[in-house]
């Protein structure tokens, strides 16, 4: 004869007297029973009838998109949800973890991607750490120009994160707010992510862990902008220098770090002056599809210097005018000269026809790409200037610059404890990596 329970106990397992004397409980617990109606059920119904007579005739996806206020629209779809998962059984929810990677646990050692964030705190010890919320507003990675069928979104209007340096903008706009500027702020953090690119690239994973730094400062004036962006940058380039100078007493095979440094006004202007739009070139180079940029640049019949040692000279070469130079110098001066007298073992090259991140960043953007001791290298690592915060504040003064690296790349092919990865060519510049923090 089985326990009664009440009304109100309805997760308790019910247990027979012989398995409560031996300890045993049933095979399965026992799920709470969907009302037929309920509160939310009552709510949803009144809802549905009212949106039925109001919007009579109107397509059902315009209805959901744009017909219904926000807070019935979630009342209906968590009611509809609800209902659904209390239909589940165990054997369904397994099927569908099975066939969902979104879902599966990554195959990185935990352990070791601690070790790698310990690393990369240290190398940030001039950096706030942040430990950022999961999910972040609807709309947030939209407005930061990511495609929205690129994040998971939820019914209460929210999404889960595709990227931290959404959230440290967030986050760094809230505080600036408050304080109505004041001091930069430098802020870093460690966070899972979540991206729904689809990708047919074996290894790829759909969530993954990033470290990114972001610094938010406001420009004394519209002539100190993108110096302002410059100084944050070059403050970047040394922790990421730091970090890969230390991973090898944390157990990992980084061996060095060549930093790849681009504009888009000086590529935009390389494109144009052949000819070409740079957006549209853009469009094509996705980050979860390693080799489009190369591809795009190859069909559009593009030779521009990919990895120039001289900037200012390489641009002049190419008689763009007196402001790509202009910039150029000033990103050689700024930025590249005092970087390798600060940090002489790392490598600095320039990338005049870099698509990646072209319609994403505006003005200085980066590359990060890291050797191993048997030499293999790839690109873990990007960044530059974002116009998130001028726009999150209405305040074009207020300068962002954000750069991250892939940590579970670095713990899968740079850890002492994993196997060899097998040696393949080094990849070319531009070419993106599946955890690479650009959309």
């Amino acid at each position: 004869m089985a326990t009664p329970t009440t009304d109100d106990d309805l997760t308790t397992p019910v247990t027979t007297r012989e398995e409560q004397a031996v300890g045993h409980g049933p095979q399965a617990p026992r799920r709470p029973r969907a009302p037929e109606g309920g509160k939310t059920g009552e709510l949803s119904s009144r809802i549905a009838r009212r949106a039925a007579e109001a919007h009579a005739g109107q397509p059902i996806d315009r209805l959901l998109a744009e017909g219904l206020p926000g807070n019935e629209l979630t009342t209906l779809l968590l009611h509809g949800l609800r209902q659904r998962a209390l239909r589940r059984s165990f054997a369904e929810v397994l099927d569908h973890a099975e066939r969902a990677p979104m879902t599966h646990a990554s195959a990185a050692d935990a352990r070791r991607i601690h070790a790698f964030d310990a690393a990369a705190y240290a190398a940030a010890e001039g950096f706030e750490a942040v430990d950022l919320a999961p999910v972040g507003p609807l709309g947030a990675t939209a407005c930061a120009g990511v495609e929205p069928n690129n994040v998971l979104a939820t019914v209460r209007f929210a999404e889960v994160a595709a990227d931290p340096t959404t959230g440290l903008a967030l986050h760094a706009a809230r505080r600036r707010r408050e304080t109505r500027g004041g001091e930069p702020l430098r802020l870093c953090a460690s966070q899972r992510v979540l991206r729904m690119q689809p990708t047919k690239h074996p290894g790829f994973s759909p969530h993954f862990r990033l470290f990114a730094l972001v610094t938010a400062a406001r420009s004394p004036g519209r002539s100190e902008d993108d110096a302002c962006e410059r100084r944050a940058l070059l403050e970047h380039l040394v922790v990421w220098a730091d970090l890969i100078r230390a991973l090898p007493a944390a157990g990992f095979r980084a061996a060095g770090l060549r930093v790849v440094l681009s504009d888009t006004c000086v590529v935009r202007a390389c494109l144009r002056a052949r000819g070409l739009d740079a957006d549209a070139l853009a469009q094509r180079a996705k980050a979860h599809e390693p080799g489009s940029s190369e591809a795009a640049l190859r069909e559009a019949s593009v030779d521009l210097p990919r990895a120039a040692a001289d900037y200012a000279g390489a641009v002049r070469s190419l008689g763009l005018g007196p402001e790509p130079v202009a910039r150029a110098e000033r990103w050689a001066a700024e930025v590249g000269e005092p970087l390798s007298r600060a940090r002489p073992e790392v490598e600095i090259v320039y990338d005049l026809a870099r698509l990646q991140g072209l319609g994403y960043y505006a003005g200085p953007f980066v590359q990060l790409v890291v050797r191993r001791d048997d030499g293999l290298e790839l690109p873990l690592g990007d960044g530059g200037a974002v116009p998130w915060l001028g726009a999150l504040l209405s305040n074009r003064r207020e300068r962002m610059v954000a750069t991250g690296i892939g940590t579970e790349m670095v713990v899968k092919l740079f850890d002492r404890s994993t196997p060899r990865a097998e040696a393949r060519p080094t990849p070319r510049a531009g070419e993106a990596r599946p955890e690479e923090p650009t959309p």
